[in-house]
């Protein structure tokens, strides 16, 4: 709270990321009084939305406010409208993630649980983040080859070869050349809520491994020589094709499934039970956005044949570490969770929530 009285809001929008913002509305008026939006079409002013009142932005400075939140993509466009056209400070704009940051501040001020109180004052200087003050690693600067024999962009992965598609859009450019920012240094990185491996839960010699949600597939190859046998489950067609060309010299140990890995078979999803033929399976690494619960539970022969060693990611949806812990107890694994907590902030419901989530489950006989 602001001093003694709720943090009075202008929303400026009134598209669809506000309205996936007020999904959570009961949640927001707990902590902030919405005075009303503006927004720059002209057919909208006097209307009401969300039971408030759609104002011109030339009404601004006659109305109550603390902060003014921009929820549209166009964020710097507006946020120079208000500041050079309207004046308004640019100490009282704020965006979706600064209102999320304060809702959750608010929400959990009172908390007992040590890493959320870490969290919040780690937020008193910083921005929020997937991983706060979980950050043990930068993004690394990747340098993008052409391969011109096939036609493909690629970059050196544990000296290896990691291919991109042709058109992927997350190439960056400056006068060295084109890049891509990597961030497995930080995701992986000991202590990091979002590591998939630990003392228990590792990649031995000869093991049959699934990569499931693989995209650059770069988490297997930095083990491919000790893997015996590999399946990446990736959809994307054009990850597919920069897939088995990174593979292209193990493809007697790798089987890549273009389909979604879930908890049917049909034209363009598969199971685990349907494609694990002779019935193996000793590791699984999964991050198949939110689509984790239904593909275990679609394995669970698989999983009580084998005594195999899960990382499983359980953020992308709010009851996930809750529903996961439980179906791995109820066929006997054990489970444990790794270090601190992540902010999911581009779920389009995190609004309703406010919550802080588990990054991954490990689980094992």
């Amino acid at each position: 709270m602001m001093g003694n009285h709720k943090m009075k809001v202008l929303i400026f929008g009134t598209g669809e990321i506000t309205r996936q913002v007020l999904r959570g509305i009961e949640n927001i008026l707990k902590y902030v009084e919405i005075v009303g939006f503006i927004d720059n079409d002209d057919a909208k002013y006097g209307a009401e939305f969300y039971d408030r009142m759609i104002y011109h932005p030339g009404q601004i400075q006659k109305l109550d406010y603390d902060k003014i939140c921009i929820l549209l993509t166009r964020f710097q466009q507006v946020y120079d409208q208000l500041v050079y056209g309207y004046q308004v400070s640019p100490e009282k704009i704020i965006g979706r993630e600064e209102l999320l940051k304060y809702l959750m501040t608010e929400k959990y001020r009172g908390t007992t649980d040590s890493d959320i109180q870490d969290t919040l004052k780690y937020w008193e200087d910083n921005q929020l983040s997937y991983f706060n003050q979980h950050e043990y690693a930068d993004a690394t600067r990747d340098s993008v080859y052409w391969d011109r024999e096939y036609n493909m962009p690629y970059i050196m992965f544990k000296n290896r070869r990691l291919y991109y598609p042709r058109s992927y859009a997350g190439f960056l450019y400056d006068e060295e050349g084109a890049y891509v920012l990597g961030y497995r240094e930080e995701e992986q990185a000991q202590g990091s809520p979002h590591r998939y491996l630990t003392g228990d839960i590792n990649i031995s010699k000869g093991d049959v491994v699934v990569d499931a949600g693989a995209m650059e597939g770069d988490f297997a190859l930095e083990y491919i020589d000790e893997i015996g046998k590999l399946y990446i489950f990736e959809c994307g067609s054009e990850w597919v094709k920069a897939l088995q060309m990174t593979y292209r010299d193990y493809m007697d140990k790798v089987v890549i499934i273009p389909k979604m890995l879930g908890d049917h078979v049909d034209e363009n999803m598969t199971t685990l039970q349907e494609t694990i033929s002779d019935g193996r399976v000793d590791f699984i690494k999964m991050d198949i956005e939110g689509a984790e619960v239904g593909a275990l539970q679609a394995a669970e022969e698989l999983l009580r044949n084998n005594n195999v060693r899960c990382a499983i990611c359980t953020y992308h949806s709010e009851e996930d570490a809750v529903r996961l812990e439980k179906f791995f107890y109820g066929i006997g694994y054990q489970t444990s969770f790794s270090n601190g907590h992540m902010i999911f902030y581009i779920d389009p419901d995190i609004f309703s929530s406010l919550d802080f989530r588990k990054g991954v489950i490990y689980a094992k006989k």
